[in-house]
């Protein structure tokens, strides 16, 4: 869907581009969870 909205002809241009992106999202969630999860009350 990415690759279609952005014009890509192929997906390896898309993943190149943008896969870091997902990544960096993804590290961002588990920080935001780890956090959390250590703010609960009988934890760590």
């Amino acid at each position: 869907m990415v690759m279609e909205i952005l014009g890509h002809r192929q997906i390896a241009i898309t993943m190149d581009r943008y896969t870091h992106l997902v990544q960096e999202a993804q590290q961002k969630a588990v920080r935001h969870m780890d956090r959390l999860l250590k703010q609960r009350p009988g934890t760590g």
